[in-house]
């Protein structure tokens, strides 16, 4: 027997599936519990067999693979106590990805019979599994580029079904209102008449277009939790783009808190204390078992971390005693490439309608670890409504009074002056659109941003650093404010005071910097620990160098040099 019963049952003690089950339990599981051994290279499984176990990866590396253009696509590499091949567990599928083992590996193996001869004393692993399937479903489909080289998802999921549901009763019942008052202008109240055909019309456009956009946005919304940190997104299609992440190593506490729709759907919200704040993933479907996972998953991220901190503290000793460090041996790499991640390529630079154009309306986004944020579009509305509707006027009257305008004018009078009015009132609503999109407002890593610039003027730049910040204040002015969701957030800095005037969702962009200023304390005290480290190291190495010149003097004293005669 390769692995010793005792160390089996603390391996399922680490699985963050088996993590929450009593002793009592993991001693039955140990009891059917097999034993596989693979070489460099061994394919475990490939694509299309029959799915009939679950796999632990004791030692050794595995890498999950899948096939595209006739292309190896790595999407997941698994180490110790990582799982693979739970699908089998609850679904008959064929394998819809190849598990190949890199190196020497050793796995503990779940045959689906042995399963379900324990399955009712497993309380809670087939809310797990569930979770599990799914996510790995979707970190196949989906790309996220700003996932490290070595990062790897362990659970992906979307808000519940239910939460889109709720979210499309509003554009639905909006849409039938109209659209039977549109039947009833056209049958009884104004028979013959335009008014219920243009109604009806713009209506069912306008409603379907309200319903794909909920769909698309309560898609964009994920939870994402990797081997690295807990992350929550949420996009609102072409307009915002937020995330808020937190290593898992800044974890405090994982609660949960469910509504009584909740309790009802099977949805809650996830609420993940950490360091640098507090990370709410809303109505999350099968809440419990995501909860236990982000908690296994936190509580085998510390144990590495103290793990890789005690190899620190020993290569710096070994280092600084001038002796050789013996590193684990590297694994041999399959010839597979990262889904989603793109080759190396020859970037052009952005033309100038390119760059007034990119992120078009988006209020809110990233780009190189710093959030970026613009003013409400309301503001560029406000700025532009009075020539937009002096267009459709311009229109309206133009092809009211044609005939009249030919009686004065000729046809190619009336068509240079048209093109020429309309040619000032686009310049004037171009300037007014790239006026308000210069004026940004970001959040770097160490930095409070505020950047005014005219298009081909002036620019006006405001900067204060993150830990210097006393205070953070929003406040929403005015009935638009309220109605839009946008404000002013007050930054105090010393003696003065930065302002991110008119911007979307005010308490995120406070969330967001006091996140930030978390996440820059946190750097700062793992570079004091760093720094400590690196100085009790020298203070043991001293003490050894002069321990070991201590013992070696008595030796040279009674083993004196013979003199030359």
């Amino acid at each position: 027997m390769l692995i010793e019963y005792r160390e089996m049952l603390e391996i399922l003690n680490r699985t963050p599936l088996f993590a929450h089950l009593d002793d009592k339990v993991l001693n039955r599981l140990t009891g059917v519990m097999q034993i596989n051994v693979y070489r460099d290279g061994d394919i475990i499984f490939a694509i299309g067999d029959p799915a009939d176990s679950l796999f632990i990866v004791n030692d050794g590396l595995v890498r999950l693979v899948v096939q595209e253009d006739g292309q190896n696509l790595l999407f997941e590499d698994l180490h110790n106590d990582d799982i693979f091949g739970e699908e089998a567990l609850l679904f008959d599928d064929p394998r819809y990805y190849t598990a190949i083992a890199s190196g020497r590996t050793v796995l503990l193996t779940l045959q689906v019979e042995s399963y379900f001869q324990l399955k009712d004393i497993l309380i809670g692993v087939e809310e797990k599994l569930e979770v599990i399937i799914r996510s790995r479903r979707l970190s196949t489909e989906l790309s996220f580029p700003w996932l490290h080289e070595e990062e790897y998802v362990h659970v992906m999921t979307r808000r519940h079904p239910v939460y889109l549901w709720f979210k499309l009763v509003l554009p639905a019942l909006s849409g039938l209102v109209l659209m039977i008052l549109s039947i009833l202008f056209i049958t009884i109240w104004q028979p013959g008449k335009l008014l219920g055909w243009i109604l009806l019309t713009v209506t069912l456009p306008l409603t379907i277009f309200w319903i794909v956009w909920t769909i698309i946005d309560w898609r964009n919304d994920y939870f994402i939790l990797t081997n690295n940190r807990v992350a929550w997104i949420e996009k609102v299609a072409f307009i915002y783009d937020s995330r808020k992440e937190a290593p898992l190593s800044t974890i405090m506490s994982v609660g949960l808190e469910r509504s009584r729709i909740g309790s009802l759907f099977d949805f809650a919200d996830v609420v993940v204390q950490t360091y640098v704040g507090t990370l709410r993933l809303k109505t999350l479907q099968g809440g419990d078992a995501i909860a236990s996972l982000i908690e296994a998953y936190w509580q085998k991220s510390e144990k590495q971390t103290r793990k890789q901190e005690s190899q620190a503290m020993g290569r710096i000793l070994y280092e600084k005693l001038n002796l050789p460090w013996a590193s684990d041996e590297e694994t041999k790499p399959v010839s597979t490439r990262r889904v989603g991640r793109q080759e190396p390529g020859i970037s052009k630079e952005p033309g100038f309608f390119s760059m007034l154009l990119s992120d078009f309306l988006r209020l809110r986004y990233e780009q190189d670890g710093a959030i970026t944020y613009r003013k409400h579009w309301f503001l560029l509305v406000k700025r532009i409504w009075i020539p937009i509707l002096l267009t459709g006027f311009l229109f309206f009257s133009t092809i009211s009074g044609f005939d009249f305008l030919l009686d004065i004018f000729s046809m190619t009078s009336i068509f240079v002056m048209l093109i020429i009015i309309l040619f000032v009132i686009f310049c004037y609503i171009l300037y007014q659109y790239a006026d308000w999109r210069d004026d940004v407002f970001k959040i770097t890593t160490d930095q409070l941003i505020d950047l005014d610039r005219k298009p081909l003027g002036k620019v006006r730049r405001r900067a204060a650093p993150l830990e210097n910040v006393l205070s953070i204040e929003y406040e929403r002015l005015g009935l638009m404010g309220v109605i839009f969701n946008f404000g002013t957030v007050t930054i105090t800095v010393g003696n003065t005071e930065l302002t991110f005037d008119h911007v979307y969702n005010p308490s995120e962009v406070q969330q967001d910097i006091f996140y930030r200023m978390g996440e820059r304390i946190e750097k700062k005290r793992q570079y004091e620990i760093d720094t400590e480290r690196d100085r009790v190291s020298e203070w043991i190495a001293s003490y050894h160098r002069k321990t070991t010149n201590l013992k070696t003097k008595p030796e040279a004293r009674n083993n004196p040099r013979p003199r030359s005669k």
